[in-house]
């Protein structure tokens, strides 16, 4: 076999493969061989009829493309290595070959992209970390008297901080409402009004897309009961219900359990600032074919959960494309593919370059975790992931790690003002 590199580029190749006369005709003889043994022919044995027999039966053309696919399927994986390419897509130029002949065939493939990331130390994380405000710790504590309020029966319309339960006019189940839960919208509609009366509540639909219109929906209810809520006093007595010996303490606890949901968001949004500058500033060419693919799974997604409102992909875009909605959807579509399919080039390649590991202690106990998410257990996520999803289960454990050590390097690291002044010191 020879093989001929054409043209080269970032994501695309080019090469010619030319399979020698010697080993073109032993494919010929091993289809005729196997054709023989499959091909019934009155008044032969299997495998025993002549050659012409067989010619005459199938057709020569038929075999030739047979083995077209035999050599391209042989040689073209041995000329990828030779060349050293990445294919991630194919398109052959591939003509019968002819008995006795040398076969040449021509492939251009789109190559897997190169990635090469800028100096991650460069990269600024702007994102500081916050402390517990004085307003932070008053609303936590407010919440935790709510919690803990007692619900006393009133004789007045309701107020905002007031627990309702209404009941769906015709027959529909009651419904337990704590108006300082609930959104704006649908405490106004309830603030004012008294017990017994009716009222047609106007809820808005969650769930729409992007691209729909907003929807409403009305719900006929009745007040059945409005309590108010007494809540405790932030005091000693109120900490000692809660195991504690004085309200200091449990203000102490409610600061430090929110400096940790802090402490935690702020890490989160750090990663998301790094990962969004690190795929800015690495440039690199997406393949098409790459774009489809995440494409066609971003569609699917969203067939998916268009299923579960009762709509089809279709139907969804038409009532975009009634709208005039369908070009903004598509271009958003596909720049969404594209973000995602950078997104991920650029954190495979921070976790080839950190060498980033998962051992089987680790996957077994994030597979535990897994299960009592779903109440499974462990053998069954292992079944329905099956071994090429437990295999990118892993991958994808090992990334984030590697994401998310590198930005815990970067955040923990001595800062430039740091530095500054540690060269000063005396």
């Amino acid at each position: 076999m020879q093989t001929q590199l054409l043209e080269k580029e970032a994501i695309r190749a080019k090469f010619a493969v030319t399979v020698p006369s010697d080993e073109v005709s032993k494919a010929f003889e091993a289809t005729w061989r196997s054709l023989a043994r499959q091909v019934k022919v009155p008044g032969f044995r299997p495998g025993k009829a002549p050659r012409g027999v067989l010619e005459a039966r199938v057709g020569k053309a038929e075999v030739a493309e047979e083995v077209r696919e035999v050599l391209v399927d042989t040689y073209y994986p041995q000329a990828v290595r030779e060349l050293e390419l990445l294919p991630i897509h194919a398109h052959f130029q591939a003509h019968p070959p002819s008995e006795g002949q040398d076969y040449t065939f021509e492939v251009e493939v789109e190559l897997y992209p190169p990635v090469s990331l800028p100096e991650l130390s460069e990269i600024v994380i702007d994102t500081e970390p916050r402390s517990v405000s004085k307003e932070m710790l008053q609303e936590a504590i407010e919440g935790l008297r709510r919690d803990h309020a007692t619900l006393v029966p009133v004789e007045r319309p309701a107020e905002a901080t007031d627990f309702l339960v209404v009941e769906g006019v015709g027959g529909e189940p009651s419904l337990p409402l704590d108006l300082e839960r609930v959104s704006d919208n649908l405490a106004a509609q309830l603030i004012g009004k008294a017990m017994g009366e009716a009222v047609e509540l106007f809820l808005n639909d969650d769930h729409a897309h992007e691209h729909e219109a907003p929807a409403r929906r009305s719900l006929k209810v009745v007040i059945k009961d409005i309590k108010a809520k007494e809540k405790p006093a932030p005091d000693d007595e109120f900490a000692k219900t809660l195991g504690l010996e004085s309200w200091a303490e449990v203000e102490v606890k409610l600061r430090d359990s929110l400096q940790q949901q802090l402490d935690e968001q702020t890490f989160e949004e750090q990663v998301r600032e790094f990962t969004d500058k690190l795929v800015a500033q690495t440039e690199l060419a997406v393949p098409e074919s790459m774009l489809q693919r995440r494409r066609h799974r971003l569609l699917h997604d969203l067939e998916h959960e268009l299923g579960h409102q009762g709509l089809t992909i279709e139907s969804y875009q038409a009532q975009l494309e009634q709208r005039g909605k369908r070009e903004e959807f598509e271009g958003e579509l596909n720049e969404t593919a594209l973000r995602r399919v950078k997104r991920d080039l650029v954190l495979e390649k921070l976790l080839e370059l950190r060498g980033t590991t998962v051992s089987e202690s680790e996957l077994e106990a994030s597979l535990r975790y897994l299960a009592q998410q779903q109440r499974s257990t462990v053998q069954k996520v292992r079944k329905e992931l099956g071994d090429e999803g437990l295999a990118n289960y892993r991958f994808l454990l090992a990334r984030n790690r590697a994401l998310r050590e590198t930005v815990r390097e970067l955040v923990t690291s001595p800062t430039a003002a740091d530095e500054t002044a540690a060269d000063e010191t005396p």
